[in-house]
């Protein structure tokens, strides 16, 4: 997004601009993708304006893209501006504002700090008359809800999984979400929506018969694909769907997980991080894990941090051990190490149970 006076609020204007005409500074290959995504087939090598009046075309008369495109929490802020003439704003909102605009709802113009001119938000009454009562509905409120709830599954699954085909994703995210759902639908609903994520999965076709779904902090999905088929007798660890929904909303980082919580509190309250500092550098950890990097890795990785002394270098390791073996690794499917040496132990004595065969005999 372009330099722009950074206040804590934006002045609401209605104004009388074409949805086409906001919709055009859009790149001519989002529009195409978004098209793609919904199923509209089209000619390469059109003007661009060809390609923004299909889009807005079916946006518009299909009521269900605007449901299935944008999730709950963009629609209740653009809610939020249709209904007031000044809103809060934060750097996350005015993301939404862009995302927004490429469907042809709000335009804005930036404040100046110097004329003390506020920041503006401009609404396209165009659109605001054809989906105000829409979304106000109680069958769409409900409908985002639903939707809301399934973005939370799936995004859960991702931060434990990392790719998965298709069809599995699918089969699980029936067991655990209890709706009847085809498969069509589940995957229509990944299409239009997978754009919005902001932890990045998308769609991806690699042998040309599975479709995959993959989370994009996965690091090397060709080799992660290898593990995974390697482990092919291993099933997907099974999670409950309370625990994917908070993994979901606490943007992939479990509190639950050992370690989590000892290195936050070693980063924060002892070495004295910011909250952000500590949260990113946690993260990465959590990713770097998953991603089935090595121990030694790990300790590099906090070898800059301030150590005051030897014991609070000695716990910060202990803590970084915990995290090791008690995250889920995309190589184990969702398991963690620890959870990965017990199972593989446990198959260990199952076939030793099953070397001899005891056969009852004696005389008679």
């Amino acid at each position: 997004m372009q330099d722009r006076y950074i206040a804590d609020e934006a002045k609401v204007n209605i104004s009388s601009l074409e949805a086409e005409t906001v919709m055009k500074s859009t790149p001519v290959s989002t529009v195409t993708s978004i098209l793609g995504r919904i199923g509209i087939e089209y000619e390469e090598g059109l003007p661009k304006e060809a390609y923004i009046a299909a889009f807005k075309e079916e946006f518009c008369s299909e009521p269900r893209w605007v449901l299935l495109m944008l999730p709950k929490m963009m629609l209740d802020f653009l809610m939020e501006v249709w209904e007031n003439p000044v809103v809060e704003m934060s750097e996350e909102r005015w993301n939404y504002v862009e995302y927004l605009k490429i469907f042809g709802f709000l335009a804005y113009r930036m404040g100046n700090s110097i004329s003390d001119e506020p920041n503006q938000i401009i609404v396209v009454d165009e659109m605001k008359d054809r989906f105000y009562f829409l979304l106000k509905s109680r069958k769409s409120q409900k409908a985002l809800s639903v939707y809301e709830e399934w973005e939370k599954i799936i995004t859960g699954y991702m931060y434990y999984y990392g790719f998965i085909k298709t069809r599995t994703l699918y089969s699980l995210f029936l067991k655990v979400s209890k709706k009847v759902v085809s498969y069509e639908e589940f995957i229509l609903f990944i299409k239009c929506r997978s754009s919005m994520w902001a932890f990045g999965a998308i769609l991806k076709d690699f042998t040309g018969k599975n479709e995959y779904f993959q989370y994009l902090s996965v690091e090397n999905a060709d080799l992660l694909l290898t593990y995974i088929r390697e482990h092919e007798e291993l099933p997907y660890k099974p999670v409950k769907i309370e625990d994917l929904i908070y993994v979901s909303d606490a943007a992939g980082i479990d509190n639950r997980w050992s370690g989590v919580s000892e290195l936050g509190n070693l980063f924060i309250d002892k070495m004295g991080l910011n909250y952000y500092r500590a949260t990113v550098l946690l993260r990465t950890l959590l990713i770097m894990i998953k991603n089935g990097c090595s121990y030694d890795k790990l300790q590099e990785r906090l070898s800059g941090l301030p150590f005051k002394n030897k014991e609070l270098e000695e716990e910060t390791r202990q803590a970084v051990g915990q995290l090791f073996e008690s995250v889920p690794v995309f190589e184990y499917k969702g398991y963690s190490r620890e959870e990965y040496k017990r199972l593989s132990h446990q198959k260990q004595l199952k076939k030793r149970k099953n070397l001899f065969t005891i056969i009852d005999g004696g005389r008679e």
